[in-house]
């Protein structure tokens, strides 16, 4: 059994026997208060099974069907209890609310008002520990289920203003301090729905995190510039997607290896990233986007034929295409006759470079020789 899966059963377990134990309070100690606390412990049991639906399902690993994990049960029921709060602070505002119309009858004693006690320490408990297996875990639906054992004690706590009111000849104090006390329960709700909502309309991270991840990239020289920042939030971790701006000149292997580097410093440095994409650039290409028509393997169908017939003896040279600043620029490498003179080889390259810039399709043409033997 996991930890997240033991606090949510230990939750369970404690709602039911406080449930029994307020309703024995309530009714030999004459609060009806105590026993509307009863019977709101025992609803609990309700967002304790969604806790425990959706968290088991959030933790599923990846597969075909969810590459990015199961992580969205978990924020639907954090949505969901966050609802459930509401709802629960709703109907404490009522129900202490219509007490002031009820005929005043036995106060309260010391069995009530010890009840109520027991209740606020036990939710008080199981609030920090739920909430500190939730952090750890990162698991956005026991930490809502921990906020709402923290919404239980304070609805004892209510109950315990009434009894001890009730029992002191202020009967007035119960629905005062419980529709309070309702309306701090629906702060907690709407709280808890709020981020469960940010997340499923994959609203971004906060401005710390953005912050972090700017600096992050700047720190790498060879980022020239970097745009097109998204992030959002799956089941309490983190996705990433950024655009950076490396030299077009880069090697794809060199953009590769940046890339990567930004990739793997963002995750070492920011917790509960599950994963980041790094799009290479080697220009804005919002401003040349869809100018680039032309493919490698129409580019080289017109070079190969022209290098091929004033070079002779020239075969498979290595050819480069580069798209920079809306032009097409073609670099070839190519071997020599070693006993060429050095002339001959001048007049070649220029002649191929001038056949080549004829083309169309090719803004501009570089020639190299390769001198390295094979």
């Amino acid at each position: 059994m996991t930890s997240g899966i033991r606090a949510i059963v230990v939750g369970m377990i404690a709602n039911i026997l406080l449930s029994l134990f307020k309703f024995a309070g309530g009714i030999l100690g004459n609060s009806v208060a105590l026993v509307a606390d009863a019977i709101h412990s025992l609803s609990d049991l309700v967002t304790d099974i969604i806790v425990l639906f959706t968290h088991r399902i959030g933790k599923m690993p990846q597969d075909e069907d969810h590459p990015y994990g199961h992580g969205r049960a978990e924020t639907i029921g954090a949505a969901v209890i966050g609802l459930l709060i509401i709802a629960t602070g709703i109907g404490v505002i009522h129900e202490t609310w219509e007490t002031l119309s009820d005929v005043p009858g036995k106060a309260p004693g010391i069995l009530a008002a010890s009840a109520a006690v027991f209740s606020i320490l036990i939710n008080e408990g199981l609030f920090h520990y739920s909430l500190r297996v939730g952090e750890t875990t990162q698991s956005p639906s026991l930490i809502a289920n921990a906020w709402h054992h923290r919404s239980d004690a304070i609805s004892s706590i209510a109950a315990l203003i009434g009894i001890v009111g009730a029992s002191q000849g202020f009967p007035f104090m119960d629905p005062l301090a419980g529709a309070v006390v309702g309306c701090m329960i629906v702060k907690v709700g709407i709280d808890i729905t709020r981020q469960g909502m940010r997340d499923l309309m994959d609203t971004a991270l906060s401005d710390e995190h953005t912050q972090k991840i700017h600096s992050i990239l700047k720190e790498i020289p060879e980022i020239l510039h970097f745009h097109d920042l998204r992030t959002r939030v799956i089941g309490g971790e983190f996705l990433i997607d950024v655009h950076i701006l490396v030299d077009p000149k880069m090697t794809v292997t060199e953009g590769h290896r940046i890339a990567e580097t930004a990739r793997r410093n963002l995750i070492n440095a920011i917790h509960n990233i599950q994963d980041v994409l790094v799009h290479v650039d080697g220009e804005h290409d919002a401003d040349v986007e869809g100018i680039y028509p032309v493919t490698r393997k129409e580019l080289i169908d017109v070079a190969r034929p022209i290098i091929s017939e004033l070079g002779g003896n020239i075969s498979q040279p290595e050819i480069r295409v580069h798209h920079i600043k809306g032009k097409n620029i073609m670099d070839v490498f190519i071997k020599i006759d070693s006993q060429q003179s050095m002339e001959a080889s001048r007049i070649l390259v220029a002649n191929i470079k001038s056949k080549l810039e004829t083309a169309p399709q090719i803004d501009q043409a570089r020639i190299f020789l390769d001198l390295n033997a094979d």
